[in-house]
């Protein structure tokens, strides 16, 4: 496996926060937002085009990160409920991010008020709510794996699905993804091609250029997801406990446990052994040889390479 860096993946963009539900204490009209409200945010080099944005409708989920649009909904006179993939409605796009989740509620709810007359936050709110001062019941936080090119990328999503496995969780498999604990009450972990993803959910990328795709086939995402429960158990329901040390941290230490056997360094062998090799790796060695031969390639690694295979 061969990380690398790019020009547009700077070390704070290799991280960020993707998916999230809160609930901000600011002024607004409740009676306009008491079914919720879907915003569909076009975002120009002069502002945002507001026209013909909002509709109503009845309470719904907007689900999958790849949405472009925030579910709002107004919880008392001065609650409001707001959750989707803050960074994407912002900029049209979630190639890059960011780890700062207390400036991603900020910014939000700055541009809901300059848009929407029923949102009204004063100037006291906004400062509570730039000191975080707002609950959180869901985070989606990410770490981006970058390679030295697309096929190295999926060659190693390809690794995930066939060969690793995460204490306490188990594995779902996915045409472009890889899930541990996917139904799990407290968290859950992802892992994804970006590039892919991207390039079927593209009508949801608004502002995907040809660099930001470079960058996006270049890159496995791994993903945590955050629900009530872990985040009431580690302290984190409210906004004042995050920070982007706190996103790098919980990401790392998630991607640390999962395990995944090195590639088998090969000695130099007779290609019959390789292409064989190749077929465990990637899950096909059934589908290649017959199971009398399975035995045999085996037994011969083992007698003339010292390599074991499951």
């Amino acid at each position: 496996m061969t990380l690398v860096s790019t020009t547009l993946a700077t070390e704070g963009t290799l991280y960020s926060v993707d998916w999230l539900k809160v609930v901000v204490y600011i002024d607004h009209d409740q009676h306009s937002l008491n079914d919720g409200i879907r915003v569909d945010i076009r975002r120009s080099e002069d502002g945002y085009n507001t026209e013909d944005q909002m509709q109503s409708f009845r309470p719904i989920w907007v689900r999958g990160s790849y949405s472009s649009q925030l579910k709002i909904k107004s919880l008392s006179e001065s609650a409001l409920q707001i959750e989707g993939n803050f960074y994407k409605w912002l900029y049209g796009q979630n190639v890059t991010g960011s780890p700062d989740l207390v400036s991603l509620v900020f910014d939000v709810v700055k541009a809901l008020a300059a848009q929407h007359a029923t949102v009204m936050p004063t100037q006291e709110q906004l400062e509570a709510i730039k000191q975080g001062l707002f609950k959180v019941s869901i985070v989606d936080i990410n770490k981006a794996l970058l390679f030295q090119d697309k096929q190295e990328a999926r060659r190693y999503l390809e690794r995930l699905k066939h060969n690793s496995s995460y204490p306490y969780r188990k594995k779902d498999i996915e045409n472009n993804g890889v899930y541990f604990g996917k139904t799990s009450k407290r968290w859950l972990l992802k892992y994804y091609h970006k590039g892919t993803e991207v390039i079927v959910n593209r009508k949801h990328q608004k502002h995907i250029t040809v660099e930001l795709q470079a960058l996006a086939d270049l890159m496995i995402r791994c993903e945590m997801r955050l629900k009530w429960r872990q985040l009431s158990e580690w302290d984190l329901l409210t906004g004042d406990k995050w920070d982007a040390a706190t996103v790098i941290k919980l990401i790392d230490d998630a991607h640390k446990k999962l395990r995944l056997p090195e590639p088998v360094a090969l000695p130099d062998m007779p290609s019959r052994y390789v292409k064989f090799l190749s077929c465990v790796e990637a899950g096909t060695v059934v589908d290649c040889y017959s199971t009398n031969t399975i035995s045999k390639m085996k037994a011969d690694l083992i007698r003339e390479y010292g390599i074991h295979l499951n």
